[in-house]
C-alpha cells in the first residue's frame, strides 16, 4: 500500500533512502554542476542589469519623436507659439517632472502640445489624450509639492464665466534647451 505523507515523515531515515540519498542533493557533483554554469548565469544576470538601460534609451527616443511630431503637426497659430518659445533650443532627453515653482508662464499651442517656460529651458508636455480645449482657456494644476510630474491631471476652465471644461493627464516633459554658441 502507498504511505501517505505523515507516515513518511514518521518512518526512520533508512526506509526513506536513508544517508546516502541526502549525500547524492548535496554531493560534489552539484556543487561542480553549479560552478561549471557559473559564468553563464553571470552572464544572465548582466543582461537582466543592461535590459533597462536599453529599454530607456528607446523608450526616450520615442518620447522626443511623439514630440517632434505633434510640433511639426501643429495649425498655423500653434506654428508661430512654438516657434517663439522654441527658437534656437534643441530637445534634450524626457523628464518625468519639472520644478513649478520656477514656471514663468505655460501655454498651450494646441490641445495636444503644452508649453512651460522656466526661463532657461522650454518643457514640451504632449498629454496622453490631448488637453481638449487647452488652447483658448486657463490650465490650472493643483499639486501637494513643488513639481508637476508624468500623471498629474490639469483642469481646463474658462476663467470668464469660471466653468470648468475638462482636464488632462500629462505626459512626460521634453525639455528645450538653448544651443550653447562654442568660440
Amino acid at each position: 500500500a502507498l504511505l501517505g505523507l505523515a507516515e513518511v515523515r514518521d518512518q526512520p531515515l533508512a526506509t526513506r533512502g536513508g544517508l546516502g540519498y541526502i549525500k547524492a542533493l548535496r554531493g560534489p557533483r552539484t556543487r561542480m554542476t553549479t560552478m561549471r554554469n557559473m559564468p553563464i548565469m553571470l552572464s544572465l544576470a548582466a543582461l537582466a542589469c543592461a535590459t533597462p538601460l536599453i529599454a530607456s534609451d528607446s523608450r526616450d527616443a520615442e518620447i522626443r519623436a511623439r514630440t517632434a511630431d505633434a510640433i511639426a503637426n501643429l495649425d498655423e497659430r500653434g506654428q508661430k507659439l512654438a516657434k517663439i518659445y522654441l527658437k534656437d533650443r534643441v530637445a534634450g532627453d524626457p523628464v518625468d517632472c519639472i520644478p513649478r515653482t520656477r514656471l514663468r508662464r505655460s501655454t498651450a499651442a494646441s490641445d495636444d502640445v503644452l508649453l512651460y517656460d522656466d526661463g532657461s529651458v522650454v518643457y514640451v508636455n504632449t498629454p496622453y489624450l490631448g488637453c481638449p480645449r487647452a488652447r483658448d482657456n486657463t490650465m490650472i494644476s493643483q499639486t501637494p509639492v513643488g513639481r508637476l510630474c508624468s500623471g498629474d491631471i490639469v483642469l481646463v476652465q474658462d476663467l470668464r464665466i469660471n466653468v470648468p471644461l475638462g482636464s488632462c493627464a500629462l505626459s512626460e516633459f521634453v525639455p528645450y534647451r538653448k544651443v550653447k554658441k562654442g568660440g
